[in-house]
């Protein structure tokens, strides 16, 4: 009985220290993120590439040694490696296209997304204060994708200022959160 409740502890107090340094990590990239947002972009864009090289070389290596998949796949999967691969090497070769690939890839979602939420809210699916919430919501989302799709560069140093005012915001009350929990004797 002593064995477990002293595993017991020792896990808790594992848990407690992994969330307060999960607190500190949100609170420290949230300073990164506001005091170097160019670099932080750049930064962005090269994990993007390497990101986009590994899986490519995972898709490449599945097509190659794929025993179960039939031919069609196995060419899918290749052809999908090998643009993932491509991807990677231009992301890389110029970190300015990775980051209006970021870009557009955003504003596009962006501007999809609001275009089916205000479809949503002005057709038969709701009705009274949701229906204009919804239409509002999608309304921002139109314009935010079209402000993005327009000025990329400072729309992604923008994206990234209020990415770390939010990992600030989140690791404040993260620290709170755990500081408030804390196990007895860690």
């Amino acid at each position: 009985m002593t064995d477990t409740l002293s595993t017991d502890r020792r896990t808790e107090k594992f848990l407690w220290w992994l969330a307060l340094s999960g607190a500190v990590v949100s609170l420290v990239f949230g300073i990164l993120f506001l005091v170097w947002p160019d670099e932080t972009l750049h930064v962005g864009a090269v994990l993007f590439g390497l990101w986009l090289l590994f899986h490519g070389i995972v898709y490449l290596v599945n097509a190659i040694t794929a025993r179960g998949a039939d031919g069609l796949h196995r060419a899918l999967r290749g052809v999908i490696g090998l643009l993932f691969i491509i991807g990677g090497i231009v992301c890389l070769r110029d970190v300015v296209v990775s980051l209006l690939v970021i870009a557009t890839i955003i504003g596009i979602s962006w501007l999809v997304g609001g275009v089916i939420a205000l479809i949503e809210a002005f057709a038969d699916f709701r009705g009274g204060p949701a229906r204009w919430l919804l239409a509002l919501l999608g309304g921002l989302s139109v314009l935010g994708g079209l402000i993005v799709l327009i000025w990329p560069g400072p729309s992604l140093t923008t994206i990234v200022v209020l990415t770390g005012i939010w990992l600030l915001l989140l690791g404040a009350m993260q620290l709170v959160l755990v500081l408030r929990s804390r196990p007895s004797a860690v």
